[in-house]
């Protein structure tokens, strides 16, 4: 056990000095504890004036992520597990005469960090929430440990499904079944219940359900909804009452974990690998992909396309053998979010729902094939102008940008009871977006490319795409101004033009990255 404290305290000292040593990440934390301050101090602000919204609605919001954050994680343990170690682990703990148990309580220590740590985002939320609901910070830090440990307990539940399910495909398909047939239940009450009336009570009866006795009992979500909802409600019993019951949950894991397969390391060794050597490609300037677990393979050849052109058409064939349904799974669970958020937000306007859409589109733009063929020496050999070579590469996300936009903006649409004319303005609007990130990104890799560091390339993405933003934002306020009776879709159609015409130029800035290949191994 002491070696154990110690190999934690020597990890803590050591990210400690890398701040010191690394200008970059100690620019990086500086920057986000001041970004951080800047909105705890306008949050304050905010919570002084106006009325608010009634906490129950913040509950049942709550409820929601939690319950998506431990789905996913659950949805892991199907193909890699739990990641609650890493090869290091592997190496120094795994081959010590220490026990499996204290060793997992080891890992289940350092997810439960890891997990704090992903959910620190959530602190910047703070403005919003207190201007909506008044909450506090004492209150916000409620939300953010619910947040962290739905992802905490999705993670040992992952590691304790694939050492049941690990080779076994019927018991695999029958835990699916299982999980993801509750799941349906439950969101099927929660619907029902949100339209027993028709729609115009929609909101307040989805917020009543989700603070009701059958949506508490869903396991895990629930119950953190109920813990979180004590500090909010003042009702210190359900904050007992729900972390006592992800208390004996956890039990009955680790319980499963020490009887059922008390010597569980094999069971992480492959999640620990995948891991480890994506970290390692990161380090070294190289990108690893990841191979689906089925590929369809389908016809064979591209049978089109000639010079730069090929890459679209690899990228699509790519994209094809990769996915299950027509989309990703992020870029599904990112467009029911949305579709979610202007269902039970629908008075916040058409305004609200597409700035939820474009924040989340942020996760699903960034990176893409285009990053992978940087690594390869094909794309340079093409004796083709840098610029067609550099659009034709890209060209393979406008199709996956249409159809997200479909997806996410026709439903949202109908809710806001928007024409015709507003949908499609906001489709190409999406698009733009998609284009302007994607230009964002590759004018990083242009200015920026030998940097490493993670934390320092998301800064730079930042201000990078604030930059390229600007003036679709600043054309699409005076548009507002100039023009108000033309409505939301003339202001999404200037927005759009700015950003086509500003990510054109980025790319046509960058279009030398392609002439001479900068790979880190030969």
């Amino acid at each position: 056990m002491k070696a154990l404290w110690y190999l934690t305290a020597t990890k803590l000292k050591n990210q400690l000095k890398s701040l010191i040593r690394k200008p970059a990440r100690l620019i990086y934390v500086v920057f986000m504890l001041a970004m951080l301050g800047l909105v705890l101090w306008s949050g304050e602000q905010l919570g002084e004036i106006g009325t608010f919204r009634p906490m129950e609605e913040l509950t049942a919001i709550a409820f929601a992520v939690y319950a998506i954050m431990f789905l996913l994680s659950v949805n892991a343990g199907f193909s890699r597990g739990g990641s609650l170690f890493n090869l290091s682990d592997v190496n120094l703990i795994f081959t010590a005469p220490i026990r499996s148990q204290t060793v997992l309580f080891h890992g289940l220590f350092q997810q439960m960090t890891t997990s704090l740590i992903v959910g620190f985002f959530l602190l910047f939320q703070y403005g919003t929430l207190r201007g909506n609901y008044g909450i506090t910070v004492f209150q916000l830090i409620g939300l953010l440990v619910g947040y962290a440990l739905s992802i905490f307990l999705g993670q040992v539940t992952a590691m304790v499904l694939y050492a049941m399910t690990s080779g076994r495909e019927q018991r695999k398909l029958l835990c699916r079944v299982a999980i993801y047939g509750a799941a349906a239940l439950f969101l099927g009450y929660w619907i029902l219940c949100a339209l027993r009336e028709g729609t115009d009570q929609i909101l307040a009866l989805g917020a009543e359900a989700a603070n009701g006795s059958v949506l508490r009992a869903f396991p895990v979500a629930g119950w953190l909804a109920m813990a979180s909802s004590g500090p909010l409600e003042g009702s210190w019993g359900l904050t007992g009452a729900g972390l006592a019951l992800c208390a004996v949950y956890l039990g009955v894991l680790l319980t499963v974990i020490f009887r059922g397969n008390p010597d569980y390391y094999e069971d992480v060794l492959k999640s620990a690998e995948v891991t480890q050597s994506a970290i390692n490609a990161k380090k070294e300037g190289t990108m690893t992909q990841a191979s689906p677990a089925r590929v369809k393979v389908g016809r064979t050849g591209l049978g089109r396309g000639w010079g730069a052109g090929v890459f679209f058409w690899k990228h699509r064939l790519e994209d094809r053998r990769s996915k299950v349904l027509l989309l990703s799974a992020n870029a599904l669970i990112f467009a029911a979010v949305t579709i979610a958020f202007s269902f039970f937000f629908s008075e916040g306007g058409l305004l609200s729902s597409f700035l939820m859409a474009t924040y989340l589109q942020v996760f699903t733009v960034f990176g893409g094939r285009f990053n992978w063929e940087l690594t390869k020496p094909y794309i340079y050999l093409i004796p083709e102008p840098p610029m067609k070579k550099l659009l034709w590469a890209l060209a393979g996300q406008i199709p996956t940008a249409f159809w997200e936009a479909l997806v996410v903006f026709v439903p949202v649409g109908l809710i806001l009871e928007l024409t015709v004319v507003e949908i499609a303005a906001c489709v190409v609007a999406r698009m733009s977006f998609a284009m302007l990130f994607t230009s964002a990104g590759v004018a990083v890799d242009r200015l920026w490319g030998s940097v490493t560091s993670r934390m320092l390339v998301l800064v730079l993405l930042l201000l990078v795409t604030l930059g390229l933003a600007l003036p679709g934002i600043a054309a699409a306020i005076a548009v507002r101004i100039l023009f108000w009776e033309m409505g939301s879709a003339a202001v999404l159609a200037a927005l759009s033009v700015c950003n086509v015409l500003m990510s054109l130029l980025a790319l046509f800035l960058c279009r030398n990255m392609l002439q001479y290949a900068e790979l880190n191994q030969q």
